[in-house]
């Protein structure tokens, strides 16, 4: 079952590691924790559930490469519509349960044939953020279908009322009325978790007998190994593809639909962290390889995560933190593993793509210079002037874009030039925040001492985390962060452990003569520092560091033939991430006044991520453009119709049109209006049709006007052509037969080698040859 072939000394080894695990959470559940059994058997239904939700994920990343953020969002249409048909038609549970399975399977093949086919030969990277973008939108855009078809489908039902009644909605299962217990635990248990073990086990048996006894299910497994030896052996890999994608959809709708009969149909949506970071960490413990493994990581997470539920509940926030270092160490400690197929494909995972700059040859072009110039003028002169005619209000959300646009930044460094995706960069914020509030209003240091240190530490943090992505190759590290993004937001703002670090309030200094009290005067400060660190980035890019980076993301072993230490260099890459992202952090603490968790969500991380690669991540324009973008569309247009259209479903579509961000549409309307001024003034410049057909560029680069018969060449007798004088040949001057002088240098009739111009017959030779 998607397993890679081990040797039995391995199986032993493997086995042998497993029994040890399960000796190890047994000990510490009933030694330590003293957990009931019957605690131990709800958390036996809670992780075979999630398990299904890690098997999804490992199918997909097994034969397609990408983590898919979106496995457990996936099967929340077909959740939404299970409880609908049950609650407000009255349906038979099995037979809703059905037909949601259905649905969301229908869901994968949208899903697939729509959107991932589109991005199928995309860098891994696009499709990882394609999949956080439907792990956010899809949820909206089940509920916003279901808004359309209420009146259809519900005729009796009011759409408010709907949909608040299914967010509280507790669905009623079969034999309600029958319960048991497990040990002396009083708490009940009934067909709802017998049903969630039972469907687990068989979606699972059904899909182990899938790839092991059918046709479809062996060229799946080949695929998986080996997708170009696959092709070659006449397995479609695109028809491989949608099965695959049906597959995970139908097992995360088994996973999510149960996963709501356990809690309640808010569970639905599927795009929480409390049902997908326990589903990655056991695909993550899994290698990303092997379906059994991550099924058992799954009951071993849930097992702990219950015990300290039920017998500590006062530490549950500390769970996240658990996950990240199961994540962190278990990256760690394994080796890695994998085809030769495999080893290739990693080698384009971290590909972005690198933006032309303006061709030298067209910046010799005064209207083009100038023009240049004029925009940026421009643009300097609209964000300068924005807090003079904004209110208030506006003035502060402006600030607010300034210092994320100092975290994309900082994502330029680390996914655009390191290839290296994170997911938690409003951690690192989180961090600097606290520590800079602390500083500057516990124990009063002065504000620009707090830029100095917090960076520092905040860098070395960064270091920590990013520790994985040395070890294991692609997309792994998006994992982590995401886990330290949750972790971070959940624990790091606990009162009982960080009581002494959380200040309190974080005053506004003065800055020589400047209050900054006031919005505008804190509005110049966060747009000062952008620029500071848009400066610092840039020279970093040109510098051996920056090449460097861009090199290592393209062709490691290349690079190591040269022996440049890569561990070094990627570690410099965290490390400026992280301190951007910490003073990014000093500078929000001073500006909003006060550290609160509310502003650093794991949502925070996923939307500056996801809104620094529309806008194009490979540059520092296509970045601050992103983050413009995002806080027009979500901080300053509050409007109920224009949100979802420029929402997640806007950036999925920008995305499916503009793979590059919407710095490459920039781009190409800049090209193509140098292309004209090129072809204009009859200049070749190579770097502008590089992408262009031959013939095109041959046919482009001819003269715009038709030729004029009373002018130019239209004026010459027949048999006579135009050529330039030469000095080539000066001694022949005198036996080239003039019949027009012109001045030497100039475009002057002749064909004759001697540099008079001369104008001579087609077929005479001077000097008789």
């Amino acid at each position: 079952m998607l397993t890679s072939v081990l040797p039995p000394n391995s199986n032993r080894r493997s086995l042998a590691l497993g029994a040890g695990v399960a000796l190890v959470l047994l000990a510490f559940t009933q030694l330590y924790l003293k957990t009931p059994v019957g605690i131990l058997f709800l958390a036996l239904t809670v992780g075979m559930v999630g398990s299904l939700t890690a098997a999804g994920i490992v199918l997909i990343y097994r034969t397609q490469r990408f983590v898919n953020f979106s496995q457990a969002a996936i099967g929340g249409a077909g959740a939404v519509v299970c409880f609908n048909l049950m609650q407000f038609r009255g349906f038979p549970f099995i037979v809703a349960f059905v037909v949601g399975l259905v649905i969301a399977t229908l869901v994968g093949l949208i899903v697939e044939f729509g959107i991932i086919k589109r991005f199928f030969n995309q860098p891994r990277l696009v499709l990882t953020v394609i999949s956080i973008a439907l792990a956010e939108g899809l949820p909206g855009g089940a509920q916003a279908t279901l808004r359309q078809l209420i009146p259809f489908v519900f005729p009796d039902q009011k759409t408010s009322s709907l949909l608040d009644q299914l967010g509280a909605f507790t669905p009623k299962l079969p034999y309600e009325g029958f319960t048991f217990h497990v040990g002396s635990l009083s708490l009940p248990f009934g067909f709802r978790h017998i049903f969630a073990i039972d469907a687990a086990i068989l979606a699972l048996l059904v899909l182990a007998a899938f790839f092991r006894f059918t046709r479809a299910g062996v060229a799946v497994r080949g695929v998986a190994e080996n997708a170009d030896r696959a092709r070659l052996l006449g397995i479609s890999v695109g028809s491989m593809s949608t099965l695959v994608w049906m597959l995970a959809a139908f097992l995360s709708g088994v996973g999510v639909i149960l996963a709501s009969t356990l809690t309640t149909v808010a569970a639905a949506t599927g795009a929480g962290p409390g049902l997908l970071l326990p589903a990655l960490a056991a695909a993550v413990l899994a290698k990303m390889r092997s379906i059994p493994v991550a099924v058992a990581a799954s009951v071993g997470i849930a097992v702990v995560e219950q015990s300290v539920n039920f017998t500590k509940p006062e530490h549950n926030s500390l769970v996240p933190v658990g996950l990240l270092l199961v994540i962190v160490v278990g990256l760690v400690l394994q080796r890695r593993r994998g085809g030769r197929s495999e080893g290739d494909a990693e080698s384009t995972w971290q590909a972005t793509a690198e933006q032309r700059a303006v061709p030298r040859e067209m910046l010799a072009v005064p209207g083009v210079r100038f023009g240049r110039l004029a925009i940026i003028a421009l643009g300097v002169l609209g964000v300068v002037a924005f807090p003079f005619f904004a209110s208030t209000g506006l003035t502060n959300t402006g600030s607010v874009i300034a210092i994320t646009g100092i975290v994309g930044v900082s994502l330029v460094v680390l996914t655009g030039w390191a290839g290296q995706a994170s997911l938690g960069q409003f951690g690192f914020v989180a961090i600097g925040a606290v520590v800079g509030g602390s500083l500057i209003g516990r124990a009063h240091v002065p504000f620009l001492l707090a830029f100095l240190i917090v960076p520092v530490i905040v860098g070395a943090i960064a270091v920590v985390v990013g520790l994985p992505a040395l070890r294991i190759k692609g997309l792994f590290l998006a994992v982590t962060t995401f886990a330290f993004a949750v972790a971070v937001s959940t624990a790091l703002f606990e009162q009982k452990y960080f009581s002494w670090l959380l200040p309190d309030a974080v005053p506004r200094p003065r800055l020589f003569l400047i209050d900054l009290q006031s919005e505008r005067s804190m509005y110049f400060l966060c747009l000062v520092c952008l620029a500071v660190t848009v400066v610092l980035v840039s020279n970093l890019r040109r510098s051996r560091f920056g090449r460097i980076l861009i090199a290592a993301r393209e062709n490691e072993p290349n690079l190591q033939s040269f022996g440049v230490n890569l561990v070094r260099t990627k570690l410099m890459a965290f490390a400026v991430s992280g301190a951007l992202c910490g003073f990014a952090g000093v500078l929000l603490a001073i500006q909003q006044q006060a550290v609160t968790g509310a502003s650093f969500g794991s949502t925070a991380s996923i939307d500056v991520f996801l809104y620094s690669v529309l806008g194009g991540v490979g540059s520092i324009p296509g970045v601050l453009l992103g983050i413009i973008f995002r806080g027009v569309t979500q901080d300053i247009v509050h409007s109920d119709f224009l949100r979802p259209i420029i929402g997640p479903g806007g950036l999925l579509l920008i995305l499916y049109i503009a793979p590059g961000g919407l710095i490459s549409i920039v781009n190409q309307m800049r090209d193509a209006a140098l292309r004209i001024i090129a072809q204009r003034r009859q200049m070749i410049v190579p770097s502008l049709f590089a992408d262009m057909d031959p013939d095109a560029l041959a046919a482009r680069l001819i003269p715009l006007a038709e030729p004029d018969p009373n002018a130019g060449l239209g004026t010459l007798p027949s048999g006579q052509r135009f050529q330039r004088p030469s000095e080539l040949y000066p001694w022949r001057r005198a036996d080239a037969p003039a019949v027009q002088r012109a001045p030497a240098g100039a475009l002057t009739p002749g064909i004759g080698n001697g540099d008079d111009g001369a104008l001579t017959t087609s077929g005479a030779r001077p000097g008789g040859e």
